[in-house]
């Protein structure tokens, strides 16, 4: 039985890598900064700290595989790289970017971060997704806006995104995880189609029963916004090359890649909806 530790255990991604992992027998160990909180069953938690590296080795000891999110610190390659090395019996690793990352420049966090996994000499797999579906659902993201304002405010130009369900994310996770001839893949993760953002809002609309407007800013004007709301400039830069990526259509395309990992198509958006359509519900 082969033990994966999933960093960001309790993320969007992180829980789902970890349920696709014990459906496949995984043993899985959970990084977690405290311990109180849910846990779910069959996966240890373990105390894990990106500004501790005290807390990593005991993280690490004894795990074969790992998968991992881009660090929320200064230098995010440099933990990447120090992890890394602490990691002695790792024989994988999967790494959570980010759509078009690879196209980035190279003096981005982005990239810097692939670059410091792929200098190491643990065989790699980087996964590109493109924009969350659970984006929609999930706290402190569009769900308080969608159910209480009936509104979606990104700046994207009217351009069109490719939204991948985190589900699909965890299994390509897991099988690279836990199988052979993906080491030194790039996987680039999208859902089946296309769609834009305001045929998302109204998607969600119908299935919530009351209107979602999508609202369509200047980019400079809605960073100019984040600026006086206090958000910092690193994170306000970094939320230009995104947005930049959706408004020059880079997060329109449609990979193959899910369907390749995993032998089964990505799930849709409009499946989505259906879905989770009592989020959004007004009570």
């Amino acid at each position: 039985m082969m033990t994966v530790l999933v960093t960001g255990f309790r993320g969007k991604t992180g829980r789902q890598v970890a349920a696709a992992l014990l459906r496949r027998g995984a043993a899985v160990r959970g990084c977690v900064r405290s311990a109180e909180g849910p846990g779910v069953a069959g996966v240890t938690l373990t105390p894990f700290d990106w500004r501790e590296p005290t807390t990593w080795r005991a993280a690490l000891a004894e795990v074969e595989a790992m998968y991992l999110l881009r660090p929320n610190t200064d230098d995010p390659a440099g933990a990447i790289t120090s992890l890394l090395k602490a990691g002695r019996g790792l024989t994988r690793v999967v790494f959570l970017s980010e759509i078009d990352a690879g196209n980035r420049p190279e003096e981005t966090d982005e990239r810097k971060a692939e670059r410091a996994l792929t200098s190491s000499p643990i065989p790699w797999t980087i996964l590109r997704p493109n924009w969350f579906m659970q984006n929609f659902t999930e706290p402190g993201f569009y769900l308080e806006s969608i159910r209480d304002k009936g509104e979606i405010e990104v700046p994207t130009s009217g351009r069109a995104t490719s939204f991948v369900d985190t589900r699909d994310i965890g299994e390509v996770a897991a099988t690279a995880l836990l199988e052979d001839g993906h080491a030194q893949r790039s996987y680039t993760l999208t859902g089946p189609a296309a769609i834009t953002w305001d045929e998302a809002a109204r998607l969600i609309g119908h299935a919530a029963g009351h209107r979602v407007d999508y609202v369509d800013p200047p980019l400079a004007d809605h960073l100019a916004s984040l600026s006086r709301g206090g958000a910092a400039r690193t994170k306000v830069d970094y939320l230009g090359r995104i947005y930049g990526c959706i408004r020059d259509g880079r997060t329109s395309m449609v990979s193959a890649d899910i369907e390749q990992v995993t032998g089964r198509q990505a799930r849709s958006f409009a499946a989505f909806v259906a879905e989770n359509s009592k989020f959004w519900r007004r009570r």
